[in-house]
Order: C-alpha cells, then sequence, then structure tokens
C-alpha cells in the first residue's frame, strides 16, 4: 500500500527548499498557480511536470489533491521557475494517455515519489494505465 502524503514540519522545509531553487531556475521542481475553486484567489504549489515530445503534463503522484480539484474547476493555470512565467489551459487527460505520462514521470521521479505511488505489477503501461484514475494527468496547452 501506498504512503499517505503528510505535510509535517519536514516536509514543510524541504519544500521551501525546492521553491527557493525553482525560483532561481535550479531543479526539476516549477511553481504552479491555480484558482481556488472555493476561494478565488490564487494559490500556488510546487509540482514536477514532465515533457513527452515537447507537451507539457502535469501528474499529480499524491493522488487527487487540492491543486488538481482546483484544475477541474478553472483550468487557466501558470507556471514559473527562474523567472520565467508561462500560463496555460490544463486539460485532464484519458487513461491511456494519462498511463504514458505515468510511465515517464514515474522514470524520471522514481526517487521521490513511488512511496506514494501503488502500482501493481512489473510497472509496465498496461499496470500504469490500470491506475490512471487515481493519479490525476493534464496536459498543458
Amino acid at each position: 500500500m501506498a504512503e499517505q502524503y503528510k505535510l509535517g514540519a519536514k516536509r514543510k522545509l524541504v519544500n521551501k527548499v525546492i521553491r527557493f531553487m525553482a525560483r532561481r531556475g535550479k531543479g526539476p521542481a516549477t511553481e504552479l498557480k491555480v484558482t481556488g475553486r472555493s476561494s478565488g484567489e490564487r494559490i500556488s504549489v510546487m509540482v514536477t511536470p514532465v515533457v513527452i515530445d515537447g507537451t507539457t503534463f502535469l501528474v499529480s503522484p499524491h493522488g487527487t489533491v487540492n491543486w488538481a480539484h482546483n484544475i477541474r474547476i478553472n483550468p487557466k493555470v501558470t507556471l514559473s521557475k527562474g523567472g520565467a512565467t508561462t500560463r496555460y489551459i490544463a486539460t485532464e487527460v484519458g487513461k491511456e494517455e494519462a498511463g504514458a505520462a505515468l510511465v515517464r514521470y514515474y522514470a524520471e521521479y522514481k526517487k521521490y515519489v513511488a512511496d506514494y505511488m501503488d502500482i501493481p505489477g512489473e510497472k509496465t503501461i498496461t499496470d500504469f494505465t490500470s491506475v490512471a484514475g487515481q493519479y490525476p494527468v493534464f496536459r498543458l496547452e
């Protein structure tokens, strides 16, 4: 069974370091800004996009978290890294496309997300596609 993501003191400190690095253009993380579905205010979280054939995807390795709910309500998002900001429209993808994005994401970031993602079997494309509904994936255009 996958480990539950918990935002304790240690994780908050790690997130501050990751945000600091991303704002300076370092590391794989990027700052995602979404509009809160209840508050209507801009909310900032750190994500690690994955690029496949020139297309950028956002993967939620912790399941359907708040930023994923927010994107479903308001798909206008921005990604910022190292002073550069790009606006996108996020579209949640179907299982086949999500499976491919999950495979790439897992391969690139396994060290950080393997404990949180419950992928059965041999970790084939079929295994990732079978759990795609548990890990929201959004294509950015």
